[in-house]
C-alpha cells in the first residue's frame, strides 16, 4: 500500500508540475511578431524566459545577428520594498528587476538619476517618474530629487531648445509630482513648501508663456525636446516658443488644478487658479481637437497665423484622458483613434522622413505606461492588454527598462541615443502593478482601490509589505475585471476607500466580479512616413516650391486656413488681401507633410532703429517712440542676435517684457542662435497689438519675471523693431 501511495504521489506531483508548466506557457497575448506567455516572450528566433521570480534568460541580439544568451539575476536586496507575487512568473521577475534598477538609479546624494547614461536629475524625468510610481515606492528620494530642481524658490527648466525656458516650458511637471508626494505622505510642511515653489513659478509663467490671443501655454512639446525630431526644419526656437503644444498644455492645466487644491487646503484663495485651469481646458478642446480624426492635434504652429498639426502625440493624448481634459466620449474616441503599432503607441505618428529614431519613429516605455493608465481608466481591455504586453516584452527581451525603441522594429538598436534602466521606464513598469493591477489611487484623505485586470492577466496576486503613512498593508486580489465583488479589511467587509487615519498592519482581500472590460477597438497601423516639407519661395507674384517625392498634390493655406489644392509646384498669390501668410503642405493618400515656412504678402513693415546690447544690468528699459501712419493690428518683432549658447541646448535664452503705451503687451523671447555667433541675426517672438493712428511708446523692459534658467547671463543684441500690419 505504501509503495502504491508513493507511486500515486509521484504521479500527482508530476501532473501538477506539468499543469504548472502548461499554465506558464499559456498564451497571454499574441501579436503578429511576438507572443507573451505567463513565463516567457517569444519573438521569432528570440525569446526571454523567467527561470524564477529573480532570474530571466534572454537570447535577444539587438543587432539582429545570431541569438546570444544573456541573463539577469537579482543581486540587490529589495526586501524593504513591497513584494509582488502572482501566477505570472515573468511579471514577478520583471517587477523585481525594476526594483533593482530603481536602487541602481539612486545617486550618492540620495536623488534619482535619469538613467544609466544620464547621471543628472532632470525635471521632467523625475516628475513623470514620481507621478507614475516613485511617490509610492520612495517618496523621500523623490522629494529630494524634486528639490534638486529648485532655484530662487522656482522650478528649474532643464537645458533645452534655444536656451531652455521659455522655449522649453514643461517644468510644471514638477507640480504633478509634488502633489502626488503630498497625497501619498500627507506631509503638510511639504504641501506648504511645494505650493510656494509652484505658485512662484506659475506667476512667472503667467507673464511669459501664455498666449494673449488663445489663453494657451506656449512652448515646446512636453518631453519632445529635440526640435528637429518633432518640428519642421524651418521652425527656429522663437517659432517653437510661439507654438502651443498638446502635452505642455495638459501639464499646465493640471498644474492650475493642483494649485487650486493646494490653496484650498492651505486656506489660500483658489478661484484664480481654477479660472486659469478652465481657460486652458476650454482652449484645448476648442483649438486642438480634430473632430474627423477623433483625437487632439499635436500643436498649433506658424508665425502670425497658426495651423493645427494633425499628427497624434501619445503622451499628450494620454494626459487629456487622465486629467479629464477630454469628456468621457472624447476619452473613448482618443483610445479608439490614436494610431498604435504592434510594439506600442508611437510618441508621434506619422513619422518625419530623414530623421533618425529617438522621438521620431519611436516608442517610449514611459509614454506607453501613461497610455496604459489611460486605457485602465476607461476600462479598455484591448488597449490595456496590448499595452501591458508591450511593456513586458521589451523589458524581458532586453533585460532592462530601456529608454526608447524604434517604433517599427520594437528594438533599441538604431535609436539615436538610448540608456539602460531609464528612470521613467522603470517607474512605468512598477506603475503597472501599483496603479493598474492593484488600482491604487491616492488622495489627500486616503486612497482608493479600483483594480483593472484584463481576463488574460487574471488569477491571484499579492502585494505584501506595502507602506502607507502610518500603516503597512498586504493586498490579495483574485479574479479579473474592473468591478469588485467583495473587499475585506482584516476579514471584515470594507469599502474600496481606505482613510489616511488608519494605522498598524492590515490585510486587504479583494475578489473581482470577473466581468469583461469594455471592448474599444485599437487602431492598429503600420509604419507611415509623412512626405517631406516643401521649401517655398516667393518669385514675383507667385509662390513656388520644390517637388516632393511621393506627393500626389499640395494643399495651400492662407493665414492658417486651407485655401485650395494643386498638383503643380507653384501658386499665383492673390493681390487681395495684401496682408496674408501662405504655406504649402505636400499630401499623399495617407498623410500630409508639415506646412512650409510662411510666405508673407503684406505692406512693408515699419522699421525702427533699436541698436542696443541688452544685459541684466545694461539697457534694462529701452524706449522707442513710433508714429503709426494708419491704425490696425500689428505684429511687433525685433531683429536680434544671441550668441550666448547653441541653438539646441543650455539655458541662456534672453527674455524681455514689451509694454505699449505703458501697458504690458506680452513677452519678447530672443533665444540662443549659436555659441559666440553674434553675427547671426534672426527674428524674436512677436506680440500682436492693436494701434491707432498716431504716436505710440514702446518699451522693452527687463522685469523680475524675465529671469531665465541661467540667472547670470540674459543677453541679446537688438538690430531694429519691426511693426508688420496683419489682418
Amino acid at each position: 500500500m505504501i509503495r502504491i501511495f508513493l507511486i500515486m504521489r509521484r504521479q500527482l506531483v508530476s501532473f501538477l508540475l506539468i499543469a504548472a508548466s502548461c499554465a506558464a506557457q499559456q498564451t497571454v497575448y499574441k501579436a503578429p511578431h511576438f507572443t507573451l506567455s505567463a513565463d516567457r516572450v517569444i519573438q521569432g528566433e528570440y525569446s526571454a524566459r523567467a527561470l524564477s521570480t529573480t532570474e530571466i534568460e534572454s537570447n535577444y541580439n539587438p543587432t539582429g545577428g545570431t541569438a546570444q544568451t544573456a541573463r539577469w539575476k537579482l543581486q540587490a536586496d529589495v526586501s524593504r520594498c513591497p513584494q509582488f507575487h502572482s501566477s505570472y512568473p515573468l511579471i514577478d521577475a520583471l517587477y523585481n528587476m525594476a526594483l533593482e534598477e530603481l536602487q541602481r538609479d539612486i545617486r550618492p546624494d540620495g536623488a534619482f538619476m535619469a538613467g544609466a547614461k544620464w547621471e543628472g536629475v532632470w525635471t521632467r524625468d523625475i516628475s513623470y517618474s514620481t507621478l507614475l510610481s516613485l511617490a509610492i515606492i520612495d517618496p523621500a528620494a523623490a522629494r529630494r530629487s524634486l528639490l534638486a530642481k529648485v532655484k530662487r524658490d522656482r522650478i528649474v527648466q532643464d537645458t533645452g531648445t534655444g536656451g531652455s525656458w521659455p522655449v522649453s516650458s514643461d517644468r510644471m511637471t514638477w507640480a504633478l509630482a509634488a502633489w502626488e508626494i503630498f497625497q501619498v505622505t500627507g506631509d503638510r510642511d511639504w504641501l506648504r513648501q511645494s505650493f510656494n515653489i509652484i505658485r512662484n513659478s506659475a506667476a512667472d509663467d503667467e507673464h511669459v508663456i501664455f498666449s494673449r490671443e488663445t489663453g494657451l501655454a506656449l512652448g515646446e512639446s512636453s518631453f519632445l525636446d529635440w526640435r528637429e525630431q518633432t518640428y519642421p526644419r524651418w521652425m527656429q526656437p522663437a517659432d517653437i516658443y510661439s507654438a502651443q503644444a498638446l502635452g505642455t498644455n495638459a501639464v499646465h492645466y493640471r498644474t492650475y488644478e493642483i494649485l487650486a487644491s493646494m490653496a484650498h487646503l492651505l486656506g489660500e484663495p483658489d478661484a484664480g487658479y481654477r479660472a486659469v485651469a478652465d481657460r486652458i481646458r476650454s482652449g484645448m478642446n476648442r483649438l486642438l481637437w480634430i473632430q474627423d480624426a477623433g483625437y487632439y492635434g499635436q500643436y498649433l504652429y506658424g508665425r502670425n497665423f497658426f495651423s493645427l498639426s494633425p499628427r497624434s502625440e501619445a503622451l499628450g493624448e494620454a494626459l487629456t484622458i487622465l486629467f479629464d481634459i477630454a469628456d468621457p466620449a472624447r476619452q473613448d474616441s482618443v483610445l479608439a483613434s490614436v494610431p498604435v503599432m504592434e510594439y506600442g503607441v508611437p510618441s508621434i505618428y506619422p513619422e518625419t522622413p530623414g530623421i533618425p529614431p529617438y522621438h521620431n519613429d519611436a516608442i517610449w516605455p514611459f509614454v506607453q505606461a501613461f497610455w496604459n493608465l489611460a486605457a485602465a481608466k476607461r476600462q479598455d481591455e484591448p488597449a490595456l492588454l496590448q499595452g501591458l504586453a508591450n511593456i513586458y516584452r521589451a523589458a524581458a527581451l532586453f533585460l532592462t527598462d530601456k529608454e526608447n525603441l524604434v517604433a517599427h522594429t520594437g528594438s533599441p538598436a538604431g535609436t539615436a541615443i538610448n540608456s539602460d534602466r531609464q528612470l521613467w521606464s522603470v517607474a512605468g513598469n512598477l506603475a503597472m502593478v501599483y496603479r493598474v493591477l492593484f488600482g491604487l489611487e491616492f488622495r489627500p484623505d486616503g486612497f482608493l482601490i479600483h483594480p483593472v485586470i484584463p481576463a488574460e492577466f487574471g488569477g491571484r496576486k499579492q502585494l505584501v509589505g506595502f507602506p502607507y503613512r502610518n500603516a503597512v498593508f498586504s493586498f490579495e486580489i483574485e479574479g479579473h475585471g474592473a468591478a469588485i465583488r467583495t473587499i475585506t479589511l482584516d476579514d471584515q467587509p470594507t469599502r474600496a476607500f481606505i482613510p489616511a487615519t488608519i494605522t498598524g498592519s492590515h490585510t486587504i482581500k479583494i475578489r473581482m466580479t470577473d466581468d469583461p472590460l469594455k471592448n474599444i477597438p485599437v487602431k492598429h497601423v503600420e509604419a507611415l512616413v509623412a512626405p517631406d516639407t516643401p521649401t517655398v519661395q516667393k518669385v514675383d507674384n507667385r509662390a513656388a516650391w520644390n517637388p516632393i517625392e511621393g506627393a500626389t498634390g499640395y494643399q495651400i493655406f492662407r493665414n492658417g486656413k486651407p485655401l485650395t489644392t494643386t498638383q503643380g509646384t507653384s501658386f499665383t498669390l492673390p493681390t487681395e488681401p495684401n496682408d496674408s501668410e501662405y504655406q504649402v503642405a505636400a499630401v499623399t493618400a495617407n498623410a500630409a507633410s508639415f506646412e512650409s515656412e510662411p510666405v508673407v504678402v503684406s505692406p512693408p513693415p515699419i522699421a525702427v532703429d533699436a541698436h542696443f546690447d541688452l544685459t541684466r544690468t545694461q539697457n534694462t528699459d529701452v524706449i522707442l517712440n513710433v508714429t503709426v501712419p494708419a491704425g490696425g493690428r500689428f505684429a511687433i518683432q525685433f531683429r536680434y542676435a544671441n550668441g550666448s549658447g547653441p541653438i539646441n541646448t543650455e539655458n541662456k535664452c534672453a527674455i524681455r517684457a514689451l509694454f505699449v503705451d505703458g501697458k504690458f503687451a506680452g513677452a519678447i523671447v530672443l533665444p540662443q542662435r549659436g555659441t559666440d555667433n553674434w553675427s547671426d541675426w534672426g527674428m524674436s517672438s512677436s506680440q500682436i497689438v492693436s494701434l491707432t493712428q498716431g504716436p505710440h511708446k514702446f518699451e522693452l523692459k527687463f522685469e523680475p519675471y524675465d529671469e531665465n534658467m541661467n540667472f547670470d547671463v540674459n543677453r541679446a543684441v537688438l538690430g531694429n523693431m519691426l511693426l508688420t500690419p496683419i489682418r
